[in-house]
């Protein structure tokens, strides 16, 4: 499970046999024998002779045995994209909790922060602390179960270094009252996002966020802005204890 979390992560660009145990922790010779038997069972592909690997179209049709999370994906595909309508120059995104990660479910819009190429990909997964979609998810767990997360995030996400992920951290307490948290630029240099949780009963499962450049705010745009996130994140949430298990 640990290979097939970090073949997702990657998404089409995959993993070379040496980078992905090293970075799993794992002998190379175990690794190969799982990927191996993951190549035989579609559940991963090899690509060319430079042992690269990716996530395999198994893991697809697997998914589509549940018609009920496509159905609450295509609500967060036109949820984003009402977002996006609504508050123009600015790139609106939705994510789905995954252990101690958050998936990108949806996304729609541009800012002037992002170029052709960059930002977050559809299916990107990375831990919870890193963006402040999944920031937002923690914001709204119990503290102690957020504790957890975030420890364990943070051995995940050493490479951003102690400045950064304490930034990150201080986000995660500082949400305001109505549950949105706001990322002035101070964390992700130059970036400034918002996002707020939404619920599948008394669970927070996923977020929406939307992020900009400072410029692509102008006057009261960011207070506008917490309030239809908050009210699309309500109506998701609503959604999300209909069709997700």
């Amino acid at each position: 499970m640990l290979l097939l979390r970090e073949l997702a992560a990657r998404g089409s660009l995959g993993w070379n046999l040496r980078d992905l145990a090293t970075h799993c922790n794992l002998d190379r010779g175990t690794v190969r024998r799982i990927l191996q038997c993951l190549v035989r069972e579609r559940l991963a592909l090899e690509h060319g002779t430079d042992q690269r690997y990716s996530i395999g179209p198994l893991s697809y049709e697997l998914g589509a045995s549940m018609p009920r999370y496509a159905e609450f994906n295509e609500l967060a595909r036109a949820t984003v994209r009402k977002l996006a309508r609504a508050i123009p120059r600015v790139v609106a995104l939705a994510y789905l909790r995954s252990g101690d990660d958050c998936v990108c479910i949806a996304r729609s819009g541009s800012s002037s922060y992002t170029r052709e190429g960059t930002g977050i990909r559809l299916g990107h997964r990375t831990p919870m602390l890193s963006l402040v979609g999944g920031v937002s998810i923690l914001a709204a767990l119990p503290p102690a179960q957020a504790q957890d997360v975030v420890a364990r995030n943070r051995l995940q996400l050493a490479h951003l270094g102690a400045a950064h992920l304490a930034r990150s951290e201080a986000l995660v307490r500082a949400r305001d009252r109505s549950g949105c948290v706001v990322s002035g630029g101070v964390v992700w240099h130059g970036v400034h996002a918002l996002s707020v949780a939404f619920r599948k009963g008394a669970d927070a499962v996923g977020s929406l966020a939307l992020g900009g450049s400072e410029d692509d705010y102008p006057g009261d745009t960011i207070r506008e802005a917490a309030k239809e996130l908050t009210a699309a994140a309500s109506s998701l949430g609503q959604a999300a204890g209909e069709l997700l298990a």
